[in-house]
């Protein structure tokens, strides 16, 4: 599937072959039923990558691969790393809502069952969920692959530090900031293109980051034509609204 970029511009369902699931690119609007908060912390959550860690930390778990410590941490039972194991669920229901899924952490394991038969998420595979996760939702990124063993202590100690950032975000959220990517992109391109919002409500992320960058590239290149044609003059080059733009589309516009 990687740079497969029309399949990822058609918003059809993306067979993820090392796993034999079936992905479904949500739309717009059926990421609304769960809210972006909920929606980007799952999806962060899922894509945990110990390589964010510091020094010491990443070096206490070389032997570990990213999944062993994701499922390990899911056991942890504070609150906070519980809702967002919460929202990580809402996420996968999202992505394959013809499955039943099931988190088995004790051994290890993602289930997803469709009718009779069963598929599995695990430390061997993993990693190409999340490389399939990264490009349809836009998130960048990705996971390391190891060989390995979990430790609980460790586990532990992470938990805590997404509590930790946890905590500071929602004092953050406090002071009225707030997760609302999707929705702006779908308003202003809504304003800007004079289009149906309802229109843009059905388009998955990909569909709706491409449009926006592109949106941007053409705004900024009328902008630079009328002004030569007024005279200006020592313009700063614009890049052509009609290059090709998905090998960077999967970095969240700048606004």
């Amino acid at each position: 599937m990687s740079n497969n970029d029309l399949l990822l511009l058609s918003g059809n369902d993306i067979p993820i072959e090392e796993i034999h699931l079936l992905l479904h690119p949500p739309t717009i609007k059926e990421i609304s039923y769960i809210g972006e908060d909920a929606f980007f912390g799952g999806c962060e959550f899922l894509k945990f990558n110990k390589n964010k860690l510091n020094t010491e930390d990443r070096s206490r778990l070389e032997n570990i691969s990213n999944f062993e410590i994701l499922m390990s941490i899911m056991r942890e039972k504070n609150p906070s790393v519980q809702r967002t194991k919460s929202f990580a669920l809402m996420v996968l229901a999202l992505l394959f809502p013809t499955y039943e899924i099931q988190i088995d952490e004790e051994n290890m394991l993602i289930k997803f069952k469709q009718n009779e038969e069963e598929f599995y998420l695990n430390k061997n595979n993993y990693d190409f969920f999340i490389k399939t996760l990264n490009e349809v939702l836009c998130l960048g990124g990705g996971a390391n692959d190891s060989d390995y063993n979990p430790s609980g202590t460790l586990a532990s100690q992470i938990a805590d530090k997404l509590r930790d950032r946890h905590n500071k975000l929602a004092e953050k959220n406090k002071s009225g900031q707030k997760v609302a990517i999707l929705s702006r992109y779908v308003s202003i391109l809504a304003v800007g293109e004079n289009k149906d919002m309802n229109s843009l409500l059905n388009y998955t992320i990909y569909q709706l980051f491409d449009e926006f960058k592109r949106f941007q590239l053409k705004l900024a290149w009328d902008i630079h034509i009328k002004a030569q044609l007024a005279g200006a003059k020592d313009l700063e080059e614009v890049e052509d609204w009609m290059d090709d733009i998905h090998s960077n589309v999967e970095k969240k516009p700048e606004f």
